[in-house]
Order: structure tokens, then C-alpha cells, then sequence
């Protein structure tokens, strides 16, 4: 295990320009050889390296001696994926474990696919342990949604948050305040807005907005919306009717969202779906 490990360090070093061949210099008669070893580095940088590493890997690392013990707690990186069903119960012990012993406000990317089914209060409990307050990169799949499921509060005032990705067959409640200050691309995948208020303040929440992607999102309980961001370039609609909880043969114009676009650096739009909601544009100069 640990030759594996130091393998993969090496790899990532290597990736990062911070590891280099064994070098020999002829100069008259004298070799000067120079050479670089992954202990030589300082605790910050490995465990840069570290966070580059799959999960459980990086957490593996702290076999390989007493400095390494305890550097994986502070890596900048976690993604979680559940496994197979008869692996549930071990998948969640585990990342309970890793709830309690990682040093979370150090986390900027955060990834979590699993299946909620009844257990709702601990997926909310590591939504709320892992999220924190400068994360940059966050990307939820989450399945099954028996009960409503809580994000943090903090979540949608973050400052640092560039990249969200959340997908959800589940109804998504917003708190009463959303500035995405530095978010610049927003997937959104099956999710269902609770009313046109909340949909509106979502979008305009987002004022660094450069790629959005909404993907069989449900948008039955919202009249209508106005997705208006000054640095929007690319918008991809996805709505499929097999895919949403819709009947499109009962819709009609009254019934439909109108999606109001306003933008003056879209450069693309694409659409894939069944004409389940109206789309028109506001191109400013």
C-alpha cells in the first residue's frame, strides 16, 4: 500500500512541476547531481498533493509515517460517491467518521452522490458539516428524497462559491436572502421551484453568472421568471416530458412558465426538450 501511495504522490507531483528527474551536470570532470524528494517538501504543499488524490487514498496517506498521520485533515478536497446498495451502511459510517475527523473549513471543493432514501437528517447533518463558508466548488447528487432536505444558510451567501452543481428530484427551498457573489456557473438538474418568488430571487442572486444549465428542472408552480445576468454567455435547457412530472398534452400558454432571458454577452443558447415551457430573449446592446 504504501509504494502505491507514494506512486500516485508522485504522479501528482509530477503533474504539478514540483517533482523532476535526477539531473547530472558535466562541468570539466566534476558531476553535480541534484535530486528531490518528496519529504523535503513542506507540510502546505503536500498536502496540496494530498487533496489531489481520490478520498480514501488521501486518507491512506497517513499510514506512511507519523508527519504524514495527520495532513490528510486539512486537504482542500473531498468527493463522496455512494457504492453498491449492500455497501450503504458502510458508505455512511464512513462518512460520518470523516465528518468528525477532517478539518472541514479548510475544504474548497465539495462532492456528495448518494441516495437520501430515510436518511434525511444525516445527509442534512453533512450538508451542514461540509459546507462551509468559503467553499468554492460544490457539486450534489442526491436521490431518493423521501423528506425535505436543509442547506445550510451560509451556502447561499458565500463569497467564494464559483461552481454549483445540485441535482435533485425534490422541491429546492431558498432562504430569504441569495447573493452568489462570485458564481459563475450554475447546473441545475430535476429540481422543483416552490413559486415564482423564489425562482426569481435565485436568478437574480447570481450576478457574476457566465454558464447556465437547467436540466428537467420542474418550474409547474412558477408563472414566470427573468433570468438577467450582465456576464451570461451560455444557457443550455434541457426538458424532457418523459423525465418531469408534467403531462404536456393538459399544458397550455396560461399554464406555461415564461422564462424571460436579458442579456448583453449571450453568445449561446441551446434547447433540447417538448416545448414545456416559453422562452424569449431580451438582447441588450
Amino acid at each position: 500500500m504504501p509504494r502505491l501511495l507514494f506512486r500516485l504522490l508522485g504522479k501528482a507531483l509530477w503533474s504539478r512541476g514540483l517533482l523532476k528527474k535526477r539531473k547530472k551536470h558535466r562541468k570539466g570532470e566534476r558531476k553535480v547531481e541534484s535530486s528531490f524528494s518528496i519529504c523535503d517538501l513542506p507540510d502546505v504543499i503536500l498536502q496540496l498533493i494530498i487533496s489531489s488524490l481520490p478520498t480514501k487514498e488521501a486518507i491512506q496517506t497517513s499510514i506512511l509515517s507519523k508527519r504524514w498521520k495527520h495532513l490528510w485533515r486539512d486537504i482542500s478536497k473531498i468527493e463522496l460517491k455512494e457504492g453498491k446498495p449492500e455497501e450503504r451502511q458502510q458508505f455512511m459510517h464512513f462518512v460520518a467518521r470523516l465528518l468528525v475527523a477532517c478539518n472541514c473549513s479548510t475544504l474548497e471543493k465539495f462532492s456528495l452522490t448518494c441516495n437520501v432514501d430515510k436518511d434525511a437528517s444525516r445527509v442534512n447533518e453533512w450538508l451542514c458539516g461540509f459546507i462551509n463558508p468559503k467553499i468554492q466548488e460544490l457539486c450534489l447528487r442526491l436521490y431518493g428524497i423521501e423528506e425535505p432536505l436543509v442547506f445550510p444558510d451560509q451556502l447561499f451567501t458565500c463569497a467564494t462559491l464559483t461552481n454549483f452543481e445540485l441535482d435533485m428530484q425534490h422541491v429546492f427551498n431558498l432562504p430569504s436572502s441569495v447573493h452568489f457573489q462570485c458564481l459563475r456557473t450554475l447546473t441545475l438538474s430535476n429540481i422543483i421551484f416552490p413559486d415564482s418568488s423564489s425562482a426569481q430571487q435565485l436568478f437574480c442572486g447570481c450576478p457574476a453568472l457566465e454558464d447556465l444549465s437547467l436540466i428537467n428542472c420542474n418550474l409547474k408552480n412558477v408563472q414566470a421568471v427573468c433570468i438577467c445576468s450582465p456576464l451570461l454567455r451560455r444557457i443550455y435547457i434541457q426538458e424532457n416530458k418523459d423525465d418531469m412530472l408534467y403531462d404536456i398534452g393538459l399544458l397550455s400558454d396560461t399554464i406555461r412558465c415564461k422564462v424571460l432571458i436579458v442579456g448583453t454577452n449571450l453568445k449561446s443558447f441551446t434547447y433540447h426538450g417538448d416545448g414545456m415551457n416559453i422562452f424569449s430573449f431580451l438582447i441588450q446592446p
